[in-house]
């Protein structure tokens, strides 16, 4: 800024528009002079539309201020102000086309993430705003991710994103499951249990979601398949056959070792877990057979007295009864030092 004071006025370029920014609030005429230099010199550059369209609406010269915007959304989506300008002039006169458009280059920008929330709150609660963003997301992952940050933020708006997901699926164009994934498993750890079921597609549940079992193959896209978090002294790997698993865990803090989300239907269930203890010299080198931790639970905006379904340690077979409003279920194995070989879950 301060080389810009000695660059006369008037030569247009970069000059001119950086000073006509920086004068907007403070010179608003002299702003404008700098502006419309710059305009006569590259009359295509959104930054300097950007500039004068600043320096005008502080001059309360709004028609030429909205005219400026205009052209400068035409010409730059890079130029964060415009796109937050047209946003909002957009949102206030409910054009939700031209309003989600912009929102997309600001996710593309990846940059004014609270432009962007403020925005998509004041979008969603409309069905046209749903619309329109709904649109878009075929075609921008930037968007996708957008959605899932704000919800992640902002979980009471979760409803209204699940319908948006919800209606881009209905639009024809078959997206792939990777695209639902990511607000899938946002609505679940924010318990949205019944928005995300809604939101993650029929055709992309897999094997996992009709078994219990354990399994390493699962598709990272898939929110309901297992993960095993990793942590120091733990150690999780395949059973010697399909749907087995070995633990070993050497610290007598107890620790998660495997969990999902599970879809099961209200009523009556048995969970059981078998294992191969066995006599062999690692056994025998080992802390002993690992005592297992089941924790399972409801979506916890369920009304249910009975959203802790399961907190014990397992010693035999356990029942219990998933209650009608609990779409959705979080299941946690824990455990402390010891091993388990070749454990086998079922859920009946």
């Amino acid at each position: 800024m301060t080389l810009m004071a000695y660059v006369p006025p008037g030569l247009g370029g970069f000059a001119d528009a950086k000073a006509a920014r920086v004068l907007a609030l403070h010179a608003p005429e002299m702003a404008v002079e700098r502006a419309e230099a710059s305009l006569r010199h590259r009359p295509i550059d959104a930054g300097t539309l950007a500039a004068f369209a600043m320096a005008a609406v502080e001059a309360d010269d709004v028609n030429r201020a909205g005219q400026a915007l205009s052209l400068a959304a035409q010409r730059g989506w890079r130029d964060t102000y415009t796109q937050v300008m047209v946003v909002g002039s957009a949102l206030t006169e409910e054009k939700w086309v031209v309003a989600a458009q912009r929102i997309d280059a600001l996710a593309r920008l990846q940059r004014e993430e609270e432009a962007i929330f403020g925005s998509l709150s004041l979008m969603l609660p409309s069905k046209g705003g749903r619309e329109a963003l709904a649109a878009r997301l075929g075609e921008s992952n930037p968007l996708v991710y957008a959605l899932a940050d704000f919800i992640a933020s902002y979980p009471d708006f979760g409803p209204e994103v699940a319908e948006t997901f919800v209606l881009a699926q209905a639009s024809g164009d078959e997206m792939p499951c990777s695209s639902f994934s990511r607000v899938t498993r946002t609505l679940l750890a924010r318990d949205k249990g019944e928005a995300a079921l809604s939101v993650w597609p029929e055709r992309c549940f897999g094997e996992s979601n009709r078994t219990v079992a354990f399994a390493f193959d699962g598709s990272e896209e898939d929110p309901f398949s297992w993960t095993y978090p990793s942590s120091a002294g733990l150690s999780v790997s395949r059973g010697d056959a399909e749907g087995q698993l070995k633990v070993r865990h050497r610290d007598r803090l107890r620790r998660l070792f495997a969990s999902r989300y599970l879809t099961l239907a209200p009523g009556s269930h048995r969970l059981t877990l078998q294992r191969e203890d066995d006599g062999s010299s690692s056994r025998r080198m080992s802390a002993g057979p690992a005592k297992i931790q089941v924790d399972l639970r409801c979506d916890r905006s369920s009304t249910s007295a009975y959203a802790a379904l399961v907190s014990a340690q397992y010693e035999d077979a356990i029942d219990f009864v998933v209650p009608e409003d609990c779409p959705t279920q979080y299941l946690a194995l824990s455990t402390s030092n010891g091993t388990a070989s070749n454990l086998v879950i079922s859920i009946d």
